[in-house]
């Protein structure tokens, strides 16, 4: 009997050794939730600062600036050198974790599939205000801009032999425009343009010994479709662009002639007529734009339409 018990304890000490040293060797398992990426980004030394937030992306680039908003999509920040410049956007599925000024650390929730949170169409194009990532809705709420422009010295004419006569602008061409985003940086769009020309000119016929004064204004309309292309994928607060379009000149053509008889000085021959041309024209035009805040900015442009230099503002259209 007291061989069977000594026995019995023996096996019972054995199984908890051996369950003891199985337990012992059990591996922790890995938090999958972290990935090398984030191992990577941990590794970096945050410089704490009362005057600008860090935002560590997760490829390793980190961003310093003055956050404004942190959305479901997009956040949105100001450059530290540019305190009162243009707000820049990043999409937040991009982002790690943003460390604020008063030492707060933001840590964002791992993105699995980015195609989640992506709106429809996204175009990772970013610009100052983030004006060329697209948005949802139509084409024509992409990242609208409107714009209003103010053309020195005429582009064109119908009047026949123009060059022959002194002209002068009754008022400058006005351009109004509207484009909106559709890939990349292509931006498409529809500019509007009316102004008035007046001519004017002398002249003497020794066959029947005439004095005539010719007096000519020409009312112009302009309508163009266009692609608008931005050169430069930059932070600069400049954007310059190309521009090129097709679409439809008219003009509105009043003439008034007077003839002086000079044998007849009683004798005066007054002459009125009008006339209107229509034709294909031409847009093509190269400037660039100045981004006064994130709606706002300033252009200018010079080239072929309906006048050959264009200073204007545009606003974005939400």
């Amino acid at each position: 009997m007291k061989l069977i018990l000594t026995s019995f304890f023996l096996l019972a000490a054995l199984t908890t050794c051996t369950y003891q040293r199985a337990c012992a060797q059990v591996v922790q398992p890995v938090d999958t939730s972290i990935s090398p990426i984030r191992d990577t980004v941990v590794k970096y030394k945050i410089v704490y600062s009362a005057d600008f937030d860090v935002i560590i992306k997760r490829n390793g680039d980190i961003i310093y600036g003055l956050v404004k908003e942190v959305g479901l999509e997009l956040i949105k920040y100001q450059r530290t050198d540019i305190p009162n410049g243009p707000i820049y956007t990043i999409p937040r599925f991009e982002v790690y974790a943003i460390s604020y000024r008063n030492q707060v650390r933001d840590i964002l929730a791992p993105v699995v599939d980015p195609a989640l949170i992506r709106p429809p169409g996204y175009i990772d194009y970013n610009t100052p205000g983030g004006r060329y990532y697209d948005r949802r809705g139509s084409f024509l709420s992409r990242n609208g801009s409107a714009q209003l422009g103010l053309g020195f010295i005429r582009g064109f004419s119908k009047v026949k032999n123009a060059n022959d006569y002194s002209s002068s602008a009754s008022f400058p061409v006005v351009t109004i425009a509207y484009d909106a985003l559709y890939k990349g940086p292509v931006r498409l769009g529809m500019q509007l343009a009316f102004g008035s020309h007046k001519f004017s000119g002398q002249g003497y016929n020794d066959y029947d010994s005439t004095q005539s004064t010719v007096s000519i204004k020409e009312n112009v309309f302009t309508i163009h479709v266009y692609a608008k292309y931005i050169l430069l994928n930059t932070s600069s607060a400049f954007q310059p662009y190309a521009l090129l379009g097709l679409g439809l000149n008219t003009a509105n053509i009043r003439t008034n002639q007077e003839v002086n008889f000079v044998n007849r000085a009683d004798k005066v021959l007054l002459i009125n007529s009008g006339a209107r041309a229509v034709g294909l024209g031409i847009l093509a035009r190269i400037g660039t734009e100045y981004n006064l805040n994130n709606r706002l900015r300033v252009f200018g442009d010079v080239g072929a339409g309906p006048a050959i230099i264009n200073l204007g503002i545009a606003a974005g259209v939400k």
